[in-house]
């Protein structure tokens, strides 16, 4: 049996040692602490300047730059010392990212029973770091299936496109087949909790189906943008323009708005976000009772795990 080297044993105690006194105790994190500090004394032009120097993206807000550079240094650091970033645990191979249109009126009613019309996701490789795959169908509604003028002119879906689409039932069966075709480990991502705490639960209701296991845990995009960024809550628009970049494509176009969330996505990625599942579904009581209406508007967040906690910590001490 072959014996190792000097240099894996040390690396060995290194990280033993690290794992007993903690995951932040190595001398690098103190070096990273100081550079952080730095970074953050400098100003927009200076920010861009390095950036650039680095041949690192240019655009975004202060925050976003901040962030950007800290991490390059931290993964170039981290490499050079050979210490785990503890922060980095991949824990999905990939992103499933959904954003379901639904019928609408101008004025909705209390009690209106809103139909998924447009079921897109875009799939994105963690490790590649790109969108490998996309599904895409439309649904026909049952309860109102003649489409207000108002969700036609919101969305771009015709009165033509949902008479010809399958009923939802059937488009859930096509989309469950195709992400389990990619097998690995996923996560799925929206903005916000809306399109699986009321657009998906109503639609199960509605179809009178049970409420798929894929589904009953998310990522709120919009959470870890905010908590990430320092930013105050935006929608879509607003995260893009804080990352400098535009929306592409059509707002309300269920794909669209899909591939938008993707690109925030892989910016976070990019710029060294921990994205990890924050929101989930109770459905404590029986699925198929009556009672379900009322449990599906039931979100709990999840508590953040103890690194997520030391990653906030880490940033608030960098201000000051």
């Amino acid at each position: 049996m072959a014996s190792k080297s000097t240099a894996d044993t040390d690396e060995e105690k290194k990280n033993e040692e690290t794992e007993t006194k903690g995951p932040f105790s190595d001398p690098v994190f103190k070096q990273l602490s100081r550079i952080n500090g730095e970074i953050n004394k400098m100003t927009v032009n200076e920010l861009r300047g390095r950036l650039n120097s680095l041949k690192l993206d240019t655009r975004g807000t202060k925050e976003v730059l901040k962030k950007r550079m800290k991490n390059h240094y931290k993964k170039i650091k981290l490499a050079k010392s050979k210490v785990r970033d503890p922060l980095a645990s991949k824990l999905y191979h990939y992103f499933c990212i959904i954003d379901f249109e639904a019928t609408c009126e101008a004025h909705n009613q209390p009690n209106y029973k809103h139909e998924i019309i447009e079921f897109p996701a875009v799939l994105i490789n963690v490790e590649d770091r790109k969108i490998v795959s996309e599904f895409h169908e439309y649904c026909q509604p049952l309860i109102n299936p003649k489409l207000s003028d108002f969700c036609s002119d919101l969305t771009g879906i015709t009165q033509g496109t949902v008479k010809a689409a399958l009923p939802f039932p059937e488009v859930l069966k096509k989309f469950e087949k195709w992400l389990a075709d990619h097998k690995h480990s996923y996560a799925v991502i929206t903005d916000g909790p809306w399109d699986m705490s009321r657009f998906l639960a109503m639609q199960c209701d509605i179809s009178n189906i049970p409420y798929p296991k894929f589904a009953k845990k998310w990522v709120n995009i919009r959470k870890i943008f905010t908590c990430f960024y320092q930013s105050k809550r935006l929608n879509l628009k607003q995260m893009l323009e804080f990352l400098g970049l535009a929306f592409e494509g059509r707002p309300h176009c269920g794909l669209d708005d899909a591939r938008n969330i993707g690109r925030i996505v892989l910016h976070l990625l990019n710029d060294g976000a921990n994205i990890r599942i924050n929101e989930r579904i109770d459905l404590s009581s029986n699925e198929e009772s009556s009672n379900r209406q009322t449990v599906y508007l039931t979100i709990r967040t999840e508590s953040q795990s103890s690194l997520e906690k030391k990653q906030s910590t880490e940033d608030e001490d960098e201000k000051i």
